[in-house]
């Protein structure tokens, strides 16, 4: 087993450099070491892996599978490795986190500050998910839990574990001693909302859909949009500092404060979306996974409690709309 993790390690590097040469420089190996390699995996596995070229080599389908299927091999390793010298080794390994919009505005983070204090040899990378890639690249080992709206990989793979954690709601916000909301008015009408300059967060592209369409259904009219902005913490300074309206998910104010961000009390269907997290089951029995996992559920229990939603008005009511999968 072990000479087959090692002939995949060598593959993995002949195909990032493109050639047996490069890659016997990189690893100080010789060129037909490596190539016994390439034939031994071929004969195991039945079916080529590399075809030649002028240039160099590159990868089958097959080959690409294989390759796939070695950096998440490689990366379990790692986990396995550290955890197994955590006692004779002060060596760090590190947790890679990813994480949408949402998770980025400030969710996580007193969770992940309070992961690191449980571990201190761990050193968390917290990265932006890059959508349409964050199921390969958890597949493949560069992501170790992925944080975002429901990801949909064709079907219920058993590689994945899958935990909602709670639903976001989007609502029209706005900071909370706006004008619309000064007046104290249990009915605000949805057209008194023309009146006032709007934000496309444009981050996630279904809220420039919202923005411009749904909620033009529901005000009688054409949002007068003066801000498209792509970052989110610029969305919330704006909406503190002006008068400006933006259709914004639930959680993402938690956060904020001075003047906090609330949403405008309006008579809207609700548009609601899963959100939670995602990981390989073979770390689903790693120490700071399953403490990830506990402060996570901690945090989002008492958040459906309402003490830490700033939201939790008993007042607001959602606005319809699509939020893109994965994109929370």
């Amino acid at each position: 087993m072990l000479d087959q993790i090692t002939h995949l390690f060598r593959l993995r590097t002949i195909l990032e450099q493109g050639s047996l040469r490069r890659a016997s420089e990189k690893l100080n190996v010789t060129q037909p070491a490596l190539s016994r390699s390439l034939a031994q995996l071929e004969k195991y596995f039945g079916q080529q892996l590399v075809e030649r070229h002028a240039r160099g080599v590159k990868a089958t389908p097959f080959g690409e599978k294989v390759l796939s299927v070695s950096n998440r091999i490689e990366r379990y390793w790692e986990i396995a490795e550290h955890e197994l010298r955590t006692e004779v080794s002060d060596e760090k390994t590190v947790m890679r986190i990813g994480g949408g919009p949402v998770w980025r505005s400030g969710i996580l983070s007193s969770i992940l500050t309070e992961l690191q204090i449980r571990y201190p040899r761990n050193v968390i990378e917290f990265t932006t998910l890059t959508y349409g890639k964050a199921l390969q690249d958890l597949r493949e080992g560069r992501l170790d839990v992925a944080f975002g709206g429901v990801f949909n990989d064709g079907g219920s793979s058993p590689r994945f574990e899958r935990i909602k954690l709670t639903e976001v709601t989007n609502h029209v916000m706005a900071r909370e001693d706006h004008p619309l909301l000064a007046a104290q008015d249990p009915d605000i009408s949805p057209s008194s909302l023309l009146a006032y300059p709007w934000i496309v967060y444009s981050e996630l592209p279904a809220y420039r859909e919202i923005t411009q369409h749904t909620v033009a259904e529901h005000i009688g009219g054409m949002p007068d949009i003066r801000f498209i902005c792509q970052n989110l913490l610029s969305v919330l300074t704006i909406l503190q500092q002006s008068d400006c309206l933006c259709v914004l998910p639930s959680l993402s104010v938690q956060a904020v404060n001075s003047p906090r961000i609330v949403p405008i009390p309006l008579p809207l269907r609700r548009s609601t979306v899963d959100i939670g997290m995602i990981f390989r089951t073979e770390i689903g029995e790693w120490g700071p996974m399953k403490t990830l996992l506990e402060l996570c559920r901690q945090k989002f229990d008492i958040i459906e409690q309402g003490e830490l939603d700033p939201t939790h008005t008993g007042t607001a009511r959602s606005l319809v709309g699509e939020t893109e999968i994965g994109q929370p």
